[in-house]
């Protein structure tokens, strides 16, 4: 017999296995950890732009009766919800047909609304009825 061999400290083998095992459980979880970071990352992201569309849906919604309420409105900003608003109005055919645009931003999220809208107007000058066109986001 080799005189090296018989004086190696038994078990030398079982202890390098066990921790090339230790070392790819560790891989493993490392890796299932980053996984859930970048889950719940995203998941804010998702939520941040379904705000951003809820406060553009309502900015457009409130530049319409802003509209429907004085025809010679342009638009505006303000807060809402925690994101800020801001409507355009563009004329599509004078006395008759608007463009609303409704842009709605929430925290890194921006997104945009355009409603095209006619008014039918009484023997006063006043709207009387709003017809809704078209009410589609933008890309």
């Amino acid at each position: 017999m080799n005189p090296r061999i018989k004086n190696q400290p038994r078990g030398v083998v079982a202890m390098v296995t066990v921790m090339v095992v230790m070392s790819v459980l560790l891989a493993l979880g490392l890796s299932v950890s980053m996984v859930g970071q970048d889950s719940a990352a995203l998941s804010g992201v998702y939520q941040d732009g379904e705000t951003a569309f809820s406060v553009a849906d309502a900015c457009t919604e409130e530049g319409t009766a802003r509209l429907k309420a004085n025809q010679a409105y342009i638009g505006g900003s303000f807060p809402l919800d925690g994101g800020n608003c801001v409507i355009t109005v563009s004329v599509i055919v004078p006395n008759s047909e608007w463009l609303v645009t409704g842009t709605g931003t929430y925290a890194r999220s921006l997104r945009i609304i355009n409603a095209d809208i006619s008014l039918i107007f009484n023997g006063s000058g006043k709207a009387k009825k709003m017809i809704v066109n078209s009410w589609t986001e933008a890309n």
